[in-house]
């Protein structure tokens, strides 16, 4: 054994030892560590001439779930006990053995366990794949969405050149999918659309809105505004989930004096189901691409939306805010910073977000972009359980653009 092999397995077992808390962010961030570890054992200890077969079990892997998920094949799978390969092609109408095909590359990987020789039953992993559960719907999303530019990368920048795509149309996405004139939200519709909209829903899980940035700040100082003056606003604040997280914890900060902001259309669908914590808040529609209307606020708070734009965009968006701002006023940008040394999931996430035209940040970026937009960084918020930040921002004062 290696004595980096040797290293890597005591910070392991020291990580395992550790392990507590399998919940929340702690426990994801504890789960990480301890998955890390692992992975960079057999990284160790792999000959580099297997990788390749990694990926072509992955690819392999991918569809072959992604085809069980279409059939509704996991939902015919008892939750408790077996059912036959015959039994399930049967529910399904596929010939038994295309259906064995598939389930047995998924029993090979463990995401479905083989009982004897012609059975089959759930994992701890496969549920999550059946009856629409979030996280399942979030790979469908991902692989629906995701595999088919990411398979069109080369032709893609052999078409628009080895630059950063940086435009909401003419990106992967819309060249993947024949259509690149239209921007993702115009692309992605119907079924697609819904899917999408649920599987945001494993973010808001992952990605906590409380324990980053200490919200009683606003309710603290609250008297720094014209008291008719917003103290929150959410900008593209989706259906008001992080604003209801919010008074849920500080119930200080009155309902009424919340804005929440987004397209018509997820407007529409947030106002009929409100939260009850938001009864007295007020929806608006509104394009944050054109001026703020919303004077005045002690907080413009933007959670997940500056990665869906280049800086060019971000900047606008960001500038409307500062127009109306005062001194007192604080722009919240929650959202991803880039570890560097880079890790897998922002990683993975950035050139997701590439497929769009947009992308994640580093520090270096964030402070040019708020930089660009005419703002100054008053602290950036972070904690170690955590995969987003927040990036407290206040207007640059005339004086300090003059020096």
């Amino acid at each position: 054994m290696s004595d980096s092999l040797k290293a890597l397995s005591t910070d392991l077992q020291q990580a395992i030892d550790r392990y507590t808390d399998t919940s929340g962010p702690d426990g994801f961030a504890q789960r990480k560590k301890i998955i890390a570890l692992a992975q960079e054992i057999i990284n160790d200890v792999k000959d580099p001439h297997e990788k390749p077969f990694d990926y072509c079990v992955s690819m392999a892997e991918m569809g072959a779930l992604r085809v069980l998920m279409d059939w509704g094949a996991l939902e015919h799978i008892p939750s408790d006990g077996s059912i036959s390969y015959q039994d399930l092609a049967a529910k399904v109408g596929a010939e038994e053995p295309l259906l064995r095909r598939f389930a047995c590359m998924l029993v090979s990987t463990g995401i479905l366990k083989q009982i004897g020789e012609d059975r089959v039953a759930h994992t701890k992993f496969s549920p999550v794949y059946a009856h629409s559960v979030p996280q399942g719907i979030f790979f469908k999303i991902m692989f629906d969405e995701g595999m088919v530019p990411y398979s069109k990368f080369p032709e893609y920048f052999r078409t628009y050149g080895r630059k950063e795509p940086l435009e909401p149309t003419h990106q992967p996405h819309g060249f993947g999918w024949g259509v690149p004139e239209k921007n993702f939200w115009d692309a992605v519709h119907g079924q697609r659309f819904i899917d999408f909209n649920v599987s945001m829903q494993t973010l808001d899980q992952m990605l906590p809105v409380i324990g980053i940035y200490p919200f009683e700040w606003i309710a603290q100082n609250a008297h720094h505004v014209a008291l008719d003056a917003p103290l929150i606003v959410d900008v593209g604040g989706g259906k008001g989930q992080a604003l209801a997280q919010i008074i849920r914890q500080i119930p200080e900060i009155p309902a009424e004096r919340l804005v929440l902001q987004d397209r018509e259309v997820t407007i529409e669908d947030a106002e009929a189901s409100r939260p009850p914590e938001l009864k007295d808040a007020k929806f608006m529609a509104h394009d944050f691409f054109k001026p703020q209307p919303v004077k005045g606020a002690l907080v413009y708070f933007l959670r997940r939306i500056m990665h869906d734009w280049s800086d060019k965009y971000n900047a606008q968006i960001l500038a409307h805010c500062r127009d109306v701002m005062t001194p007192h006023s604080r722009i919240l940008i929650m959202d991803q910073v880039m570890p560097n040394p880079p890790t897998t999931l922002p990683c993975q996430t950035d050139i997701c977000m590439m497929n769009l035209g947009a992308k994640e940040r580093t520090l270096k970026d964030w402070h040019m972009l708020v930089d660009l937009a005419g703002l100054d960084i008053v602290k950036v918020w972070q904690i170690p359980s955590s995969e987003v930040s927040v990036i407290e921002c206040k207007k640059r004062s005339p004086l300090s653009s003059a020096l």
